[in-house]
C-alpha cells in the first residue's frame, strides 16, 4: 500500500441534505474524508415536514451500509458509529462481516474481518412504527436481469426504479410500458484514485446498499412496499471454509446481500419506517424463476450479466447492452432458461450456442463445484438439475453440455436424492403477505 493512502479507524460519520441530494460522509481517522452523493429526481423533505422523518431514518440505514465501498480500501480492525439500535447494530456487523467475506478472502484478509464496533454516544432511534404517513402501492427496483423483471411484470402496478439506470434498465421498462423512476449513486472520486494507487478493491453487499435507497424512495413517493427479486438459491454459499483449531466452518457467500438472513436484517431496520421490504421470490428456485420469465415473454428483454453493469461504466447513456456470453452468470442464466425455450431462442438472446461450446464444459462444471464462482449463480444442485432436463429434451440432448456432462450431473443430484423436476416446485408462500401468495404459488402451473 502506498504512503498516500489512508491509515486510521473507520468514521461512519452523517449524512446531508442538499436539494436533490444526499450526501453521505466517511473517513479514515483524521487522513481522508469521502463524501458520496445519492441524488433523487425531487427535492428532499426538510425538517419539520411530512415525511422527514421516516425518510432520514431511511438515509440512515444507507449511511450505515454504503460505507463499505470506502472501509474496504484499508479493512481497519475498528469502525466508529453513531449510536445504534439493536437491529441498526446487526444489519451493519453483518454487512462489515458476512457482507464482506468474499472481499476479505479474495485478498488474503482474515475471513471474517476482525471488527471492533465503536459507537459515539448519543440516542438510538427507536424501534417502534410510528410513521404518520399511510402508504399503499410497491416500489420495485429493477437491475435488468431475470428475477426483478419477473417481479415488475408480475406487479402491473408497481412502480419501477434503478440506481444508476443504463440501457437494459430503460429497455424492460419500455418494453413493459412503464415509467422508470432513477436514483444516481456517485462515489467519491478519490476511492477510484485509491484503488488506482494499490488499495485494497473487492465485492461490496450492493443489493444492501440499493436497497436502502429504495426504500428512501419509497418514503418519498409514498409506496408502502419495496418488492424485490431474491430467490431461493441466494441462501446457498459460494464456499465453505472447512473448520480447524476449534474455529467453525465459515460460508462465504457472493450473495449474502440477497440472501434470506440478510432480508430479515434489513426488514428489521425498514420496519419502523413504515415501509414493508420483502421478496416475491424467495420462494422459487431459479429453475423455477427461469421457466416463468421464458412463459411470460421476458427473456428477450433481460440483461442478466453482471460484466454489463458497472459502477463506472463510462457510458451510461447505451441502450445496447448485450450479455457477454463468457461470464458464469451468462452460462448459468442460460441453463436457467434453456429447458422453456429452443435452442434458437437462447441462440438469440445471447448470439451464440453457449451451451454447446467446448470451452463451457468446465465452467458448467464449476457450477456445481464446492467452490462455485463468485457471481449471481444459484444452487448447485439446480445446476445439475438444468443439464439432466436438457439431457431429457429432444431439441437439447444433441447439444455438447448436456450430451457430455448429463452422467455428471445425475451424479451431482444423486447426491441428495433428488429428481430434476424438483427444482421446478415452488416452496411454500406462507412467508409473504396474504396478497401476493397467490400470485407466486400460481407460476407453478
Amino acid at each position: 500500500m502506498s504512503e498516500q493512502q489512508p491509515s486510521g479507524p473507520f468514521i461512519i460519520s452523517h449524512s446531508s441534505v442538499d436539494g436533490p441530494v444526499v450526501r453521505l460522509h466517511y473517513g479514515f481517522g483524521s487522513t481522508q474524508e469521502f463524501t458520496e452523493a445519492i441524488e433523487f429526481d425531487r427535492d428532499l423533505p426538510q425538517e419539520g415536514q411530512v415525511g422527514f422523518e421516516d425518510f432520514s431514518r431511511a438515509v440512515r440505514v444507507l449511511l450505515l451500509i454504503a460505507g463499505v465501498s470506502y472501509y474496504k480500501s484499508i479493512a481497519p480492525t475498528q469502525i466508529e458509529a453513531p449510536a445504534l439500535n439493536a437491529a441498526e447494530r446487526a444489519l451493519l456487523l453483518a454487512m462489515y462481516d458476512e457482507g464482506l467475506r468474499e472481499f476479505a478472502y479474495r485478498n488474503n484478509l482474515p475471513v471474517p474481518l476482525p471488527v471492533d464496533l465503536v459507537e459515539r454516544p448519543g440516542t438510538a432511534p427507536t424501534v417502534t412504527v410510528d410513521s404518520p404517513t399511510v402508504r399503499d402501492g410497491a416500489l420495485i427496483p429493477v437491475g435488468g436481469g431475470k428475477d426483478s423483471a419477473l417481479v415488475a411484470d408480475l406487479v402491473p402496478e408497481g412502480v419501477l426504479m434503478a440506481v444508476n439506470p443504463k440501457g437494459a434498465h430503460q429497455h424492460l421498462a419500455e418494453h413493459l410500458g412503464r415509467p422508470l423512476l432513477s436514483v444516481q449513486r456517485t462515489l467519491d472520486p478519490q476511492l477510484r484514485e485509491l484503488v488506482a494507487a494499490g488499495a485494497l478493491n473487492g465485492h461490496v453487499p450492493v443489493t444492501a446498499i440499493n436497497s436502502a435507497i429504495a426504500v428512501a424512495l419509497a418514503v418519498l413517493i409514498d409506496r408502502r412496499d419495496v418488492l424485490m427479486g431474491l430467490e431461493r438459491s441466494a441462501s446457498e454459499p459460494s464456499l465453505v471454509i472447512p473448520a480447524e483449531a476449534g474455529r467453525p466452518e465459515i460460508e462465504v457467500n457472493h450473495q449474502y446481500s440477497k440472501s434470506a438472513e440478510a432480508e430479515q436484517l434489513l426488514r428489521a431496520v425498514f420496519d419502523p419506517i413504515g415501509v414493508r421490504y420483502l421478496s416475491l421470490l424467495r420462494p422459487m428456485t431459479e429453475l423455477a424463476i427461469g421457466r416463468s420469465v421464458a412463459q411470460r415473454g421476458l427473456a428477450s428483454d433481460i440483461v442478466s450479466c453482471n460484466r454489463a453493469f458497472t459502477l463506472w461504466n463510462e457510458n451510461e447513456s447505451s441502450r445496447t447492452q448485450r450479455s457477454c456470453g463468457d461470464c458464469a452468470k451468462c452460462l448459468f442464466t442460460a441453463l436457467m432458461l434453456a429447458p422453456s425455450l429452443s435452442p434458437d431462442q437462447v441462440r438469440a438472446l445471447f448470439g451464440r450456442d453457449l451451451l454447446d461450446e467446448p470451452d463451457h464444459l468446465d465452467p458448467v462444471r464449476e457450477l456445481w463445484s464446492a467452490e462455485k464462482p463468485f457471481d449471481c449463480v444459484g444452487e448447485r444442485h439446480e445446476s445439475a438439475a438444468a443439464v439432466a432436463l436438457l439431457a431429457e429434451l429432444p431439441e437439447w440432448k444433441s447439444q455438447l453440455i448436456p450430451k457430455q456432462l448429463q452422467a455428471e450431473a445425475a451424479q451431482v443430484l444423486a447426491e441428495v436424492g433428488a429428481l430434476p423436476a424438483q427444482f421446478l416446485q415452488i416452496d411454500s408462500v406462507e412467508g409473504l403477505p396474504p396478497e401476493y401468495q397467490q400470485m407466486i404459488a400460481g407460476l407453478e402451473r
